[in-house]
């Protein structure tokens, strides 16, 4: 019996090393899955249908954050530099006159339940969403190019769909890019989940809320309500095409709207990272810098902090108005506001008069701006015939003095930036002898002194690489676009209107540049504007998160495709 029991026991050894293996392996398994938790400041229904206006539709419609994972697969996107390039679509047509936009679909791209996507999907999406879902949006409230010029679209064949808009414009193929997470147009549904099917203005079925062409579900049993979404990876076409293929398996969305609890939650190891949308403030900055274990991501922006000057009054009318200007563009040390005020976080805005050549949209010659020159503004101030003549150190002239002139911020949590970047302004003012007055205004009071004037300095910012350049140029067209008392800028004459207006209506590339060159040295000869800084992106993270890259602009934060991002222990 004696071999017998040797030969149980090598059996049992061998069970009990094949068992270690199995269970080291299953360890193994465990330890490599890729979850990456990070704090969101809203949170929404979770079951929501993202091609109808939540507006309208206030229960069952409305693109929320999930939606980013589940659904949004763009035809066109655009990159870090705000350039757009093809995502659905391999390549993309523009006709002459910009009123057709025409799309050469990648094949193999499908839903998440199997059904492939081509272009008669494609057509029941876009007319749902532009004659249906959001047709509000085109005609009441905000008046979007892709929604009021929409004409119709059509699918030739398979995998060649045309969209057809009733006035051509030269970024229609960035605003689509851009509008397709706000109006839904990146976000696709099956025209079988709806009830009836293809019918524009059917319904989305319940149990297909989730069926999108994102490479990620919602699992419903491991979310809580108001409090986190857990995300988890499934197959998807990205996979079969090895198109930016996703490397994490759970993204969970934790729902912290304190952006100083969200940076506690990141030093305890509580979260991973923290969304850019609801980022962690500039003044966390410095001791996040010092943790081992964070990790500081940075990359300039196009987006400019300015001041507008009260332009249509005194003291800031005429030609000695446009001294005043250039005498204030001088004085401004824009590295100690980049330091000061934004812990480094900012850079001088030196190189522009608004528009910024760090977006792929404006030509070379408006990279021209003010250098800090204290004597040289002195000397403008001088040639405008200001002087200290009671000797308070404030200028006057003919009876009148630059004191009490007042600086409008806003006291919102969106310019927060404005608080301390306001002291500093009013400080280096007082060196050439003005004085301002900082009145810090609640956010409906501000917007309204901002949109009627009611100011004699506003700060302000532009949305850079975040808006193709015929919307930023909407600044210098309020009172006729949108019934604003004043423009950002205008001149005596009027000709920065009436090239602004030529501008965002021409479809001749050449004629535009020309325009824009045009308004910039306007902008530079008058000082129209007084530039500062431009705002710095940045993005805190837990050390052990790697392959992060920045979208075009904070506010396309989602472009940045975090699900590519992986963890490294």
């Amino acid at each position: 019996m004696k071999p017998n029991i040797r030969i149980t026991t090598a059996r049992l050894a061998a069970l009990l090393v094949l068992a270690a293996l199995l269970g080291a392996g299953v360890q193994a398994a465990a330890a490599a899955e890729q979850t990456l938790t990070m704090s969101i400041g809203d949170y929404a229904n979770i079951g929501t249908d993202p091609t109808l206006d939540r507006t309208i539709w206030t229960d069952v419609g409305g693109f929320q954050e999930h939606h980013y994972y589940t659904h949004w697969e763009p035809l066109i996107t655009l990159d870090s530099d705000g350039k757009v390039i093809p995502w659905l679509a391999e390549s993309y047509d523009v006709s002459n006159d910009y009123k057709t936009i025409t799309f050469h679909l990648r094949k193999g791209v499908k839903f998440a339940d199997g059904t492939p996507l081509n272009a008669s999907i494609l057509k029941f999406n876009f007319d749902r969403i532009e004659t249906f879902g959001f047709k509000d949006l085109g005609t009441n409230r905000s008046k979007q190019n892709v929604l009021v010029n929409y004409e119709s679209s059509d699918a030739s064949d398979e995998y060649t769909f045309t969209i057809h808009f009733t006035k051509g414009w030269l970024d229609m193929p960035f605003e689509l890019a851009m509008t397709n997470r706000a109006y839904g147009t990146g976000t696709f549904i099956s025209p079988l989940d709806v009830n009836p099917a293809w019918d524009i203005k059917g319904m989305l079925k319940p149990e297909k809320k989730y069926n999108g062409l994102g490479p990620y579900y919602v699992d419903e049993n491991e979310s809580t309500p108001n409090q986190k979404i857990v995300l988890k990876k499934r197959h998807s076409w990205r996979d079969d095409l090895n198109f930016h293929k996703p490397k994490l398996d759970k993204i969970v969305l934790t729902l912290i709207k304190d952006p100083q609890i969200a940076v506690m939650a990141l030093e305890n190891g509580d979260i991973d990272c923290i969304c850019r949308y609801w980022n962690a403030p500039l003044d966390a900055l410095l001791n996040l810098e010092k943790n081992p274990d964070i990790s500081i991501k940075t990359d300039p922006d196009a987006s400019i902090y300015l001041l507008r000057t009260a332009y249509w009054k005194e003291p800031f009318t005429g030609t000695d108005g446009v001294l005043l200007r250039k005498a204030i563009n001088y004085a401004m040390n824009r590295t100690e506001m980049a330091e000061g005020a934004f812990n480094g976080y900012a850079l001088p805005a030196t190189d522009s008069m608004g528009l910024s050549i760090r977006r792929p949209d404006i030509p070379e010659c408006c990279g021209k701006g003010y250098n800090y020159d204290l004597e040289k503004s002195k000397q403008l101030l001088s040639e405008a015939g200001w002087k200290d003549a009671d000797g308070d150190g404030i200028l006057d002239k003919n009876g009148k003095s630059l004191k009490d002139l007042d600086l409008a911020i806003s006291s919102a949590s969106y310019y927060v930036w404005q608080k301390d970047l306001a002291p500093i302004v009013q400080s280096q003012l007082k060196k050439i002898g003005i004085d301002v007055k900082i009145q810090t205004l609640e956010s409906s009071a501000y917007t309204k002194a901002i949109h009627d004037g009611e100011f004699d300095l506003g700060m302000i910012g532009t949305l850079g690489r975040a808006n193709p350049v015929s919307i930023d140029l909407n600044i210098f067209n309020l009172k006729k676009l949108r019934g604003f008392k004043t423009n950002w800028y205008g001149n005596q004459n009027g000709t920065l209107e009436t090239i602004t207006d030529k501008v965002q209506n021409t479809v001749n590339g050449e004629e535009r540049d020309k325009g824009i060159c045009q308004i910039c040295d306007i902008l530079y000869e008058e000082a129209g504007l007084i530039p500062l800084v431009y705002e710095m992106q940045y993005a805190v993270m837990n050390s052990k998160v790697k392959g992060f890259e920045f979208g075009p602009s904070t506010n396309y934060y989602y472009m940045g495709h975090v699900e590519e991002c992986w963890i490294e222990d």
